[in-house]
């Protein structure tokens, strides 16, 4: 009993605050560009701070690089299906985008600091930036073809993104012992209460805005519903070699294969919808990330149980 109420207590605020938001968007309580303001808070703002106090003061430890070492080569080859043989059954314009990220900004690291609290954002933080090494050029090369903007462009975007820059400062200082030396002034901890302070309306503000923007077209629903099937096929083998590959890794802690765990259930990156060339393409992709978003829920439910 006591431990079915802790998993209520976890999960109660995830399905009230993605009630909510599907709720105002029926009501028109709140327009797309109300939501997309707060979207810009969390991104610049709130996420950042949340990133660098995990940075700042947690332990990085040789586990997590061992799971980016796993991770980054099985996404290049989600990433390559996808542009060569997956392209061949599904021509998509960007199904790529689908294969190649999860959406570990928006959805992973708040769903991950609800389990683990915030000090541990950092596990997701660091799947985040390893990821990028494949998403960002598939999402350049897509872009690209679009018309859109260049490889270079699209690189500098990410090294002046706030996440990024919040991520490496925060490394920077721990890693270096700057940290230490900024608690013993007394900085430290009023630059980790002001950031915390920033960072306490993420998970609920980001929970709320995957809720708003849910939806599953009718349309194509044949076509999301299996490339949805051949993109969880994919990140369950991904589950199960990092699983196996952190088992070989001495000193591995629990919240390293929990990461791998979340991170292998999230739904594909929000960005493809947007690198669509047709309405049938935003349409598909729209409704891909959707539907896992509603799955990726359901299994943060499970965990939540055996994590309460």
């Amino acid at each position: 009993m006591e431990k079915f109420l802790s998993f209520i207590q976890v999960i109660a605020p995830i399905l009230v605050a993605v009630f909510i938001g599907v709720f105002s968007r029926k009501r028109n309580i709140l327009s797309s560009a109300d939501v997309r303001g707060l979207q810009q808070f969390v991104l610049k703002f709130g996420l950042p701070c949340l990133l660098f106090n995990s940075c700042f003061r947690s332990d990085i430890g040789g586990s997590s690089a061992g799971i980016v070492l796993v991770l980054l080569p099985f996404m290049l080859l989600s990433a390559l299906w996808a542009f060569t043989l997956g392209k061949k059954k599904y021509p998509y314009h960007n199904l790529p985008m689908l294969f190649a990220g999860q959406e570990t900004g928006t959805l992973g690291i708040p769903l991950f600091m609800i389990l683990f609290g915030p000090e541990n954002a950092l596990y997701m933080g660091l799947l985040d930036i390893a990821q990028a090494v494949i998403a960002l050029p598939t999402a350049a090369i897509l872009s690209t073809d679009s018309g859109g903007t260049s490889v270079k462009s699209i690189l500098r975007k990410l090294f002046a993104s706030p996440l990024m820059l919040a991520i490496l400062l925060g490394i920077t200082l721990n890693l270096t012992g700057a940290s230490a030396w900024l608690d013993a002034v007394g900085i430290g901890t009023i630059l980790t209460q002001t950031t915390g302070f920033l960072a306490q309306p993420v998970s609920a503000l980001m929970i709320f805005c995957a809720g708003y923007n849910f939806s599953l077209s009718k349309e194509n629903r044949g076509p999301i519903v299996r490339i949805c099937a051949v993109h969880l096929v994919f990140m369950a083998a991904l589950c199960i070699i990092t699983q196996l590959a952190l088992s070989l890794l001495p000193g591995t802690v629990v919240l390293t294969r929990w990461s791998a765990v979340l991170y292998c259930a999230l739904p594909a990156s929000y960005l493809a919808p947007s690198l669509g060339k047709t309405e049938e393409e935003i349409t598909m992709a729209s409704g891909v990330c959707s539907l896992l978003t509603v799955i990726c829920l359901i299994i943060f439910c499970f965990m939540a149980f055996f994590t309460a």
